[in-house]
């Protein structure tokens, strides 16, 4: 009986993880870069989760919600994902939709419904200053927190090819600028915890992001 639900659960993980390579890859096509940044966040987010306490169910989530967390990009003009320099005010209003147009993305697939939350929210800011509803400190799905963290420090050191990328430790200083008002100082802390754990992934495999992350 074990046997048999056990091989029933890796043929549903293997299902899930053949629809979410297919997503990223379309995404990838999409904006070149996607791939690789969603697969590091979804390292990233993990391991805080861990140190964080989630048990395997929360952990699965919250990676397959990592590794999606920009899939609503695939519903954005690509010429604006691609542009370099500043983006003007309705070009960002446009670029931010994607936290919401995820929804249309992955709405067909049950399994990942429950990762909807993290998604959406994971550009909220732990002062009520984010987007796309404005929600603040314990508000934000814990996920969605967690994403946060882990894909500020993830662009920071992999910048477009037009900014300086930041080393490991100024992405760690910066993070600690903004902690409390951007992110969640208790995911920081966590963050911090395990960040140097991590091993490294490495740059010739990994591209930067091709464009914004507002």
């Amino acid at each position: 009986m074990n046997a048999s639900f056990e091989e029933e659960r890796w043929s549903e993980a293997s299902e899930e993880n053949r629809v979410i390579r297919s997503l990223l890859r379309d995404l990838d096509r999409h904006s070149p870069g996607e791939l690789a940044h969603a697969e590091r966040v979804a390292v990233y987010a993990t391991a805080c989760g861990h140190a964080m306490g989630m048990h395997d169910d929360e952990l699965r989530l919250l990676r397959y919600a990592a590794q999606l967390h920009d899939i609503g990009k695939a519903r954005v003009d690509a010429a604006l994902l691609i542009k370099i320099g500043a983006l003007s005010t309705e070009e960002i209003q446009r670029l931010r939709l994607h936290a919401e147009l995820a929804l249309h993305v992955i709405s067909n697939y049950d399994f990942l419904r429950p990762c909807l939350p993290m998604i959406e929210q994971h550009h909220e800011r732990w002062d009520g200053s984010g987007y796309p509803r404005g929600l603040s400190g314990e508000a934000i799905h814990p996920g969605a927190r967690i994403i946060a963290v882990a894909e500020a420090f993830d662009v920071l050191v992999f910048s477009p090819p037009w900014k300086r990328p930041c080393t490991e430790e100024e992405a760690l200083q910066e993070l600690g600028r903004v902690s409390g008002t951007q992110i969640d100082p208790v995911t920081l802390e966590a963050f911090q915890r395990v960040q140097p754990l991590i091993q490294p992934l490495e740059v010739a495999s990994m591209p930067p992001l091709s464009g914004h992350s507002p």
